[in-house]
This record gives C-alpha cells, structure tokens and sequence, in this order.
C-alpha cells in the first residue's frame, strides 16, 4: 500500500473542507502520522484560452512517487470530489 491510498482514507473521513485556507486544517492530520508531503493547488484548463469548465486541483505528493489528489469545477458550488490515491509513475 502506498502512502497516498492511506493519505485518501484518512482525508476522506475528515470532514469536508475548502481549502481556501493558507494552511487547511486537514493536512495536520498527515503530519500527526508523520508522513512526510509536499502540498499543492492548481488547476486543469485548455492553455491560453478562458475555460468556464475549468477544474481545481488538490495534490498531496508522497516520498514514494504516490499523490493523494481531489478536484472541484472552477466556479462550480458542488464542493469537493473524495480524495483519490494514485500510484507512483516510476
């Protein structure tokens, strides 16, 4: 098991935060295991052009190469996907 798929379990019993939060709350939680991560937020879009589909993006990425990810329409009010584990590409 990688350290993204017990990262997902663990966010996903949290309650729901936005993550508007310079440091959200949720993210003690993985430093109380003491995992280690590297945090960031992004967005997916066509390139150059205003995109009204536009996804947010969540990422949490692990020593091992595994990320926890979520992601949330732009200016969608529907919240939050559940956090998702992915395995590391190497």
């Amino acid at each position: 098991m990688c350290d993204a798929e017990v990262a997902a379990v663990l966010l996903n019993r949290c309650t729901a935060q936005p993550m508007d939060n310079e440091e959200p709350a949720y993210l003690g939680i993985l430093r109380e295991g003491n995992l280690s991560f590297k945090h960031e937020i992004g967005f997916v879009a066509l390139r150059d052009l205003p995109d009204p589909e536009a996804c947010r993006t969540e990422s949490i990425i692990f020593p091992d190469g595994s990320r926890a990810l979520r992601m949330s329409a732009m200016k969608g009010e529907s919240g939050w996907t559940r956090w998702t584990a992915m395995q590391p590409l190497h």
